[in-house]
């Protein structure tokens, strides 16, 4: 087993509630997972970290990494056709080649370097009304090599579920760590819990952070 304070990095294989996962983002404090059916989901890092079954079952070598397909199904189907066509583009600018097509000399390695090829594909893609520059394609072929089609989408549109709902990360932090400090004592009640999540945020984080006890 792989120790909990390796760094956790977009691509690894995560064993968490006898399922595996990947991490297909990670955003502040919060991880994306996926599992092997592609379900998506958002978990707190220190909750990942201090479930019970977790294990890091192996981090990836620098490889693009291919994020399940119904993971798409997460953002609206404009943006996730957009990834598609974003993915189909930073092939061809690799490879020379494009589906169904035979190769375009201006995006053949043997002729071109890769500056050329991307000025070249920020060219066609103006031309064809989208408003990037070489420095945007530069950004997408790094995020398709690190994290496959999943890296051309645009988060903010995406529909990821979320255990803890809209709740306060520092909330839920402060409930898994009381509760995993509880684990040898007695059978407590939800008041002793909420009245020590109150105590250490309010400790950390000031009178501000404390949720009311119907939030709670």
């Amino acid at each position: 087993m792989v120790s909990r304070q390796a760094v956790l990095r977009v691509g690894d294989q995560v064993q968490l509630d006898g399922r595996q996962h990947t991490v297909v983002g990670l955003s502040g404090t919060m991880v994306r997972l996926a599992d092997e059916a592609g379900r998506a989901s958002l978990v707190l890092l220190s909750h990942l970290l201090s479930a019970e079954d977790f294990e890091l079952i192996g981090q990836r070598e620098g490889a693009p990494v291919v994020a399940p397909f119904a993971l798409l199904d997460t953002v609206p189907p404009q943006e996730a056709e957009k990834a598609a066509a974003w993915e189909r583009h930073l092939l061809e600018l690799d490879s020379g080649g494009r589906t169904g097509a035979g190769q375009r000399p201006e995006y053949d390695p043997a002729l071109h370097t890769l500056e050329e090829r991307i000025a070249a594909k920020a060219a066609e893609l103006r031309s064809l009304g989208w408003a990037v520059s070489t420095r945007t394609v530069e950004r997408m072929r790094a995020r398709y090599r690190d994290q496959g089609v999943w890296g051309l989408v645009d988060h903010r549109k995406t529909r990821l579920s979320s255990p803890t709902g809209r709740a306060d990360e520092r909330v839920v932090a402060a409930v898994a760590e009381v509760l995993a400090g509880q684990v040898d004592e007695s059978t407590g009640t939800r008041g002793r819990v909420r009245r020590r999540v109150e105590t250490l945020l309010a400790e950390r984080h000031g009178a501000g952070v404390v949720p009311s006890k119907s939030a709670f």
